[in-house]
């Protein structure tokens, strides 16, 4: 009986061998769920080391060897980001970093501002100490804002302002102001930025002109030299006027592709334009009067005495008034006369001043695609005017206009390349880092692992004849001498082959065993093997035309 019982487990535990498990479908199913969930796992692994974040902003200071050594001596999983030199540490762990940096007396400080207006002063202190402080106050309020720009990291105000006075001087000493910016590697500050925090510096001080703010960087540059030094309208700076003539010559070329596009298609054609900027700043006062003017005021005096010129000889008869009336011959001796007239002329004063960056001359060139043959004069002409009227191009003012046919080089396209590919930019690399090491998985899964896994389940199988065959023998040597004896037992038990399952189960008892040993050794085999003894008793109750 002990026998056929475990004869009937062996071919239970054969039923269910790892080779019929892995076989078929199951196989594929189980190498597919292996691969996907290594491949995730490595996923995951890359983006859960991607989840950093720093320790402190940008713009708070801190001593970075203290820093390292709290969190070693914390033991916290940390390394310093080499692009900008911040402390990355994990997203889970930035509370309780922080939390250790400020038990270990370890704080961000960021330059002070009007705050320390705040603190009590001694009763004595002078009016010096309390105007220091304020411009201490200032400079760090100045600092703060500066620093709060992207690119800036960290930044320091200096202002010298000059002691006010009630006197009126003839010399009136203006203040000044010098600002450092440490900037975060690897970027720029542009001209604009420049100039904002010039203004936001002049705007801060009182009678700060704009051109009296110097700006620097960590490595020794003096940044205000690329703008303007006015803050007019139309002064520009040494590096904006190479962009500004760009930024018109590109509105230039694309009213031209715009009028070129429904005519000769998208790739047909090549504009090019060369503009003649004046930044010349021009001023100009003229005064100029009408050609005729208005009588405003006329004055007008006429005296006129005439008498008969003396004669004869003197005495009194020579004295005495002429009778009748005066000789026609008489000669006028007195004649006054004076005249005057006041006019109103038009005058007209004018102050010009000139606008920066006016067109000089425009240079335009256009190239279309195709053979010498496939556009007529006609059509030529009519694409000339069409430009010169789009691109208000004047002749008087020395504008020209190239238009050329000739066929496209199509054998070399990276020749008319102006931006690289997709691929060759720095936001693919991260991507691609991913791929990669899902590639790498999925390799490692079919060339090691699945060749690992079809060799054991061919093992498996080769073992499954083995015993398939020695259980079969066994089987029949047991049916056909079932309960006969103990001898038929042991000889049935001892040519019969154990299976790995049964490998670890004491040895059978011996025919002399009484039945309070086969009993314990079945008691002891049920609660070993539960499912399988159910399932063999299962089996003894089967009547044998089911059980077939």
């Amino acid at each position: 009986m002990i026998n056929v019982l475990k004869n009937k487990l062996a071919t239970l535990n054969m039923a269910v061998s790892p080779q019929r498990v892995f076989s078929g479908a199951r196989t594929v199913a189980l190498l597919g769920t292996i691969a996907v969930a290594v491949a995730v796992a490595v996923v995951l692994g890359l983006w859960q080391g991607g989840e950093y974040r720093p320790l402190y902003g940008e713009q708070e200071q801190y001593d970075r060897n203290q820093v390292i050594a709290a969190l070693e001596q914390n033991r916290f999983d940390y390394y310093v980001e080499p692009q900008k030199g911040n402390i990355m540490v994990e997203r889970s762990q930035v509370a309780a970093a922080r939390i250790a940096m400020a038990a270990a007396g370890i704080e961000a400080k960021v330059p002070a501002g009007l705050e320390i207006l705040n603190k009590d002063f001694a009763l004595g202190t002078s009016q010096f100490i309390e105007n220091a402080r304020y411009r201490h106050g200032l400079e760090g309020e100045l600092a703060r804002s500066i620093m709060t720009l992207d690119g800036v990291s960290n930044a320091r105000v200096h202002l010298a302002l000059p002691k006010q006075t009630l006197f009126v001087g003839r010399n009136k000493e203006l203040p000044s102001a010098s600002v450092v910016v440490v900037l975060t590697p690897g970027r720029v500050l542009h001209s604009d930025n420049i100039a904002a925090i010039v203004n936001l510096v002049a705007g801060s001080v009182p009678d700060l002109q704009a051109d009296r703010v110097n700006v620097i960087d960590q490595h020794g540059n003096l940044l205000s030299n690329q703008i303007g030094q006015g803050t007019g309208i139309g002064e520009l700076g040494n590096s904006q006027y190479l962009s500004y003539t760009q930024k018109l010559e590109a509105e230039y070329i694309e009213s031209a592709a715009k009028m070129l596009r429904p005519m000769v298609g998208v790739n047909n054609f090549q504009v090019e334009v060369a503009a003649s900027v004046n930044f010349d700043r021009v001023e100009a006062t003229e005064e100029s009067y009408g050609p005729k003017g208005t009588v405003r005021n006329e004055f007008s005096s006429f005296d006129n005495e005439g008498q008969k010129e003396p004669e004869g000889v003197p005495g009194t008869q020579s004295n005495r008034l002429p009778e009748g009336k005066e000789d026609g011959d008489g000669t006028l001796v007195n004649k006054r006369g004076e005249s005057s007239k006041d006019y109103a002329v038009d005058r007209t004063l004018k102050h010009i001043k000139y606008q920066q960056g006016s067109v000089e001359r425009l240079t335009v060139s256009v190239l279309l695609n195709g053979e010498a043959e496939s556009f007529s004069d006609a059509q030529r002409e009519n694409i000339r005017t069409m430009l010169i009227d789009a691109l208000g191009l004047d002749e008087a003012r020395g504008d020209k206009l190239s238009l050329f046919v000739h066929p496209f080089n199509t054998d070399a396209p990276e020749l008319l390349a102006s931006t690289p590919s997709w691929w060759m930019d720095n936001i693919w690399l991260d991507y691609l880092r991913y791929i990669l090491s899902a590639v790498v998985s999925l390799v490692i899964l079919l060339v090691v692992i699945r060749p690992a896994v079809r060799a054991l389940a061919q093992q498996n199988a080769s073992r499954e004849t083995v015993n398939a065959g020695a259980n079969e023998g066994t089987l029949s040597r047991t049916v056909a001498g079932e309960f006969v004896g103990g001898s038929t037992d042991m000889a049935v038990g001892s040519e019969g082959s154990k299976t790995p399952a049964m490998n670890d189960m004491p040895d059978l008892p011996t025919p002399e065993t009484g039945l309070e040993g086969q009993s314990s050794y079945l008691q002891m085999l049920s609660e070993r093997e539960p499912e399988r003894v159910a399932h063999v008793v299962k089996q003894w109750m089967t009547p044998k035309n089911a059980d077939i």
